[in-house]
């Protein structure tokens, strides 16, 4: 476990001792994406909410004149709600969007940490990167609904008294298993693991696949910072990840000689 977290501390260093920094970039191309996304689909809906309650008042022949005022007023509390709508989605599925989003720099971002690493890595190939980009963005999608259906128990489970005492770190735990098994999954892929030998493997390491993904679920539990700069904090957590499995490779090969 302490080896996993040390890997952070390593990350950094990497990053930018082998030339890598520039994926830092990334990052910030897809957050302004995912923000400007945002705004703009609240904005249309704000608009045509208040367009068709516009409509809808418009026709009542008996309002009073002083209505047009009423309907400025409509339109800016949705506006306001809308916003507050859109932080709550972005606090609680932000980071999972943006982990979406980037599956395909962290798969890349994988490959490029081993090859620094002098690991084996297969040769590029479009059909084949496809593929890894459909097994990891499915992957993301079904781990993503398990990690918001048990957390949404943990929810329930809190309301239940003394027993509920242990849900926030259960749901903790969870989340963190979740991430860490993302990030670490870059790496299972790009060794041709099948999603159940994934699962293996994962559960098997389920300590270092936790110890993995801490630290992203600690981020994310910043409001509003934690999400808008998970992107990130997912670059180093796959460099993490892809430096301790190669550890964990190196430490099988051993093993086995």
């Amino acid at each position: 476990m302490l080896k996993a977290l040390s890997a952070y501390r390593q990350s950094l260093g990497f990053l930018f001792k082998h030339k890598l920094g520039w994926f830092l970039w990334f990052p910030i191309i897809i957050t302004v994406l995912v923000f400007f996304g945002g705004f703009s689909l609240t904005s249309w809906a704000t608009k045509s909410i208040s367009d068709t309650i516009d409509i809808w008042l418009e026709s009542i022949d008996w309002l009073p004149e002083w209505m047009s005022v009423v309907q400025g007023i409509i339109y800016w509390i949705l506006w306001i709600v809308m916003r507050i709508i859109l932080y709550f989605i972005f606090a609680f599925f932000g980071g999972t969007v943006i982990l979406l989003m980037m599956a395909p720099i962290l798969t890349w971002l994988s490959e490029k940490v081993a090859e620094k690493m002098e690991k084996e890595v297969p040769v590029f190939s479009i059909t084949q990167f496809t593929r890894d980009l459909t097994r990891a963005a499915g992957l993301a999608i079904k781990n993503g609904v398990i990690q918001l259906a048990l957390s949404f128990g943990c929810f329930l489970l809190g309301f239940i008294p003394l027993v509920g005492a242990v849900a926030p770190f259960l749901l903790f735990l969870i989340n963190a298993y979740y991430y860490g098994y993302n990030f670490i999954d870059y790496s299972l892929e790009r060794k041709r693991y099948s999603v159940k030998d994934s699962n293996r493997f994962v559960w098997k390491h389920k300590t270092t696949t936790m110890s993995i993904g801490s630290p992203f679920a600690l981020w994310m539990l910043i409001p509003f910072i934690g999400p808008m700069t998970a992107g990130f904090v997912a670059i180093f957590a796959t460099v993490a990840a892809t430096i301790e499995m190669e550890r964990i490779d190196e430490r099988l090969r051993l093993t086995q000689e």
